[in-house]
């Protein structure tokens, strides 16, 4: 009986004595998943349209956890990296007789991380989820040659940033298909 409480107090020894986890200050992502929801909203002329919304879900880890930000933070980048600063960054890819091409112009869809996902000031690590959505409203195709509004086959490269500028390495998510309807 002595034995085996020596070897439950030295489990819980160690499970006690395992500290916070060794990640990096320069943001890791994985691909977690992807998912389409068609729905309507209201076109940029007031008109009901179709879109699809793509969703797409990726793992991330950061070591200092500096990753999101709040209005004081959006301010103080846009002040040293200029306006156009965007802390989750997409890529688009259309498949065309049967190879995937980078949009042309390169269209940089993306946006931010708009809140923190840390409070506080003391660094630590985190991880999580993010959901990311990209709309494609079906009566406005603006700008993409590629696309064609009818079954497009596409997938998206994924880089993110934290508030010192640091970016993660990048993810492709599978293929999905849009206007499908």
């Amino acid at each position: 009986m002595k034995k085996i409480l020596y070897i439950f107090g030295f489990l819980i020894l160690m499970v006690s004595c395992t500290g916070l986890p060794d990640f990096s200050n320069t943001p890791s992502i994985s691909y977690n998943n992807v998912r389409i929801l068609t729905g309507t909203s209201t076109g940029q002329l007031g008109n009901p349209t179709k879109r699809d919304s793509v969703i797409i879900s990726i793992d991330y880890q950061d070591g200092d956890g500096d990753l999101g930000f709040n209005d004081a933070d959006f301010a103080a980048l846009q002040k040293q990296y200029g306006l156009d600063v965007r802390t989750f960054l997409i890529e688009l890819y259309v498949k065309k007789n049967g190879a995937f091409v980078l949009t042309n112009p390169s269209v940089k869809y993306g946006g931010n991380i708009r809140f923190r996902l840390k409070e506080g000031a003391k660094p630590g690590p985190i991880e999580g989820v993010i959901d990311y959505s990209v709309n494609f409203e079906y009566n406005l195709i603006e700008g993409i040659p590629e696309l064609t509004g009818k079954r497009d086959t596409v997938k998206f490269d994924v880089t993110i940033k934290d508030r010192a500028m640091n970016t993660s390495n990048t993810i492709q998510t599978p293929e999905v298909v849009i206007y499908k309807e």
